[in-house]
């Protein structure tokens, strides 16, 4: 795979990780679109690292607010600690139910352009959250429902963001604790996905798709364009927007489908 190409997905994943348009279904169609194979799972693990590294940027006050919380032994600290946990036990479980199946979806560009249209239709309807104004405190059932978006976002075409943001607004999260809990729930689940593909590239003997300069510029790249997308979601939830998202994932989706 050429540099271009490995630059031209980093931008791809940074950018769609956090917007809610679904990383992994633009990484499939924007594949399709270069005509370049899958980069395996070495790039896709600097690619996760580059993610996770503009959460842990962006939210690193918060972050840092939790551990000591946390540490020191403050129940706050705790209990968001657990609302994490439950959040990811849907995805878990999810997962294992499902894992063998979910892989060959990637092999399917229609499949993925058709969960896209379904992405879309969710945002549209988090449309009426923002029409309630609700703002409820997060709690282990809201959480769960969140880890319950975050792991329909397993298929490729479904937003990770999107599906857990729009689970909270629609649970009555406001769109500050929503967005905010969306990604730092997100961590472990990165950080699970990075480590997995760690295991799955070791003794593969492929390596990365070119020099380890080209990977570090990859994971550069998804950083800085990923903490851009960060801020961008979360402007647009405050404003209200966040549903803009899905008239585009429809479009593409469709576009995708017939094109493609």
């Amino acid at each position: 795979m050429q540099t271009v190409h490995v630059l031209i997905l980093a931008a791809v994943q940074g950018l769609t990780e956090f917007l809610p348009v679904s990383s992994s279904g633009h990484l499939v169609l924007a594949q399709r679109a270069l005509g370049v194979q899958s980069p395996g799972p070495e790039l896709e693990l600097f690619l996760h690292l580059g993610t996770l590294a503009s959460i842990c940027v962006f939210y690193r006050r918060r972050l840092l607010s939790l551990a000591g919380s946390f540490f020191r032994g403050e129940r706050a600290g705790w209990l968001y600690a657990a609302w994490v946990f439950v959040s990811a036990v849907p995805a878990g479980l999810f997962y294992k139910a499902c894992g063998d199946r979910i892989d060959a979806v990637y092999d399917s560009h229609r499949t993925v352009a058709a969960l896209m249209v379904f992405n879309g239709v969710l945002l549209l309807l988090s449309a009426l959250a923002d029409r309630r104004k609700a703002d409820k405190p997060l709690g282990f059932g809201r959480a769960l429902a969140m880890g319950a978006g975050q792991a329909l976002a397993i298929l490729p075409g479904v937003s990770r963001s999107g599906t857990s943001i729009s689970a909270g607004r629609l649970f009555g999260l406001g769109p500050k604790t929503a967005a905010e809990f969306s990604f730092v729930m997100s961590i472990p689940v990165i950080a699970g996905a990075a480590v997995l593909e760690f295991l799955s590239a070791d003794g593969e003997g492929g390596g990365l798709p070119g020099p380890a300069g080209t990977a570090l510029a990859a994971t550069a790249v998804a950083a800085l364009v990923g903490w851009i997308a960060l801020r961008t979601v979360v402007r647009l939830l405050e404003r209200g927007a966040f549903w803009t998202f899905g008239p585009y994932c429809i479009a593409a989706g469709a576009a995708a489908l017939l094109f493609l």
